[in-house]
């Protein structure tokens, strides 16, 4: 005997109540969210105290300034849900234009500042930010905003999927001249996986991933110190003191952490072992002060936030919000599992921040934008009612047939 849907008075249902999902779903992103900028404040300020006074003269330097950043990102998300939704799809365009040319302002010599053998940080107006970094939320509007159009047909190579090829291929450029090649992988995959979800037919995508492998392999080949960080990888205590250093020092933090961790404060390698402890490698700080439990803790966040991502995008009925929402949650899973990946052991050596939490005005302010659309997209969620059924992908549709 079917059950009436007013006997139902759960939390549960009452999510499926119209506008309950949609709420839900867009407070729970943004907390996340925000328990992992505020983990990665305590990391930054129990990792950062001694680079900072040695730098600046001040021990609160680095702790300081994400804080400012991480108020400033919030209040951009309040802000954010109250704007015009097609105020943001005009800025599509702006934004790629303007992330290329900042990138391209690597060919111009002397305009990007050189650190650790590559050129990413630009100053313009004693501002200075990373061009990668917003040219990953970029890329991901101008595809969505691309491949949602009516017209597009992925069907036809050189109308529907090489003007998409050639909005990443010209951004890959730019950063493989820095070089960057960690964002240059991270951007071609988000590529991928979007192509995928419009529908791209199976042909191109066999040829696509078999291009981008042989990509990958030629470029490390090319490069001496490429090859280098893959030996070491495969054998970092071949040369403890050069290119095993970095994955030596982390392995040693996650060790002293054990199961509870050595207290808040108390890690050991931050102390000028570990390079880059409260940037690349911040999750090494993490596990060695707050352990296994902390590890887990910053997992089950990101992975959370990847399964609400996944959920707006399947609960959208316009094709541009539905990739939308796949390549904003995307961007997140893919470079979270990109730093832990390294920080681990399990990807060869690649400076990476952790969204959210390493220290960076550049990569906090884009995550917390990526945060501020998927919340907006929740919001307008196409969910009215708890009839109404979510879309299901299949890649081997073209894209004129997804809903």
């Amino acid at each position: 005997m079917a059950l009436k849907s007013e006997t139902i008075a759960t939390p549960a249902a009452a999510a499926l109540k119209p506008g309950g999902l949609r709420q839900s779903a867009s407070l729970a992103i943004v907390v996340c969210a925000a328990m992992l900028t505020s983990l990665g404040l305590l990391a930054i300020y129990a990792s950062s105290s001694m680079k900072g006074a040695q730098q600046f003269g001040d021990s609160l330097a680095f702790f300081r300034k994400q804080l400012i950043v991480a108020i400033v990102g919030f209040v951009g998300i309040a802000v954010a849900q109250r704007f015009p939704w097609r105020w943001f799809e005009g800025l599509t365009l702006p934004a790629f234009t303007f992330s290329f040319g900042t990138l391209a302002l690597i060919f111009i010599p002397g305009t990007y500042s050189v650190a650790g053998g590559a050129a990413r940080w630009l100053h313009i107006g004693g501002i200075s930010f990373q061009p990668a970094e917003l040219a990953k939320l970029a890329l991901i509007m101008f595809l969505a905003r691309n491949l949602g159009r009516s017209s597009c047909d992925l069907r036809k190579f050189w109308k529907g999927v090489f003007p998409n090829l050639l909005a990443f291929a010209v951004l890959a450029l730019c950063l493989m001249r820095q070089p960057d090649f960690g964002s240059t992988v991270l951007m071609g995959s988000l590529t991928f996986i979007m192509l995928f979800i419009a529908g791209l037919p199976f042909r191109y995508l066999v040829l696509m991933g078999a291009a981008g492998i042989s990509s990958m392999i030629a470029a490390v080949i090319a490069a001496p110190y490429r090859m280098a960080r893959l030996l070491s990888f495969l054998d970092p205590w071949a040369d403890v003191r050069g290119g095993g250093f970095q994955i030596i020092q982390s392995y040693l933090a996650f060790k002293n952490g054990g199961l509870l961790g050595t207290g808040l404060g108390e890690s050991r390698q931050k102390l000028f072992f570990l390079p880059e402890a409260h940037t690349d490698f911040i999750l090494s700080v993490i596990g060695e002060e707050l352990g296994l439990i902390g590890i887990l803790l910053v997992c089950c966040l990101f992975l959370f936030m990847s399964i609400i991502g996944l959920e707006i995008a399947l609960r959208q009925e316009s094709k541009y919000r539905t990739l939308l929402a796949v390549g904003c949650t995307a961007l997140i899973f893919g470079q979270s599992a990109l730093n832990m990946g390294v920080t681990m052991g399990l990807l060869p050596t690649k400076g990476m921040p952790l969204p959210f939490v390493s220290s960076g005005a550049s990569s906090l302010l884009v995550f917390l934008a990526v945060t501020g659309i998927l919340a907006r997209l929740a919001r307008e969620s196409s969910v009215t009612s708890s009839a109404k059924e979510p879309v299901h992908f299949n890649a081997s549709r073209s894209a004129h047939q997804l809903p």
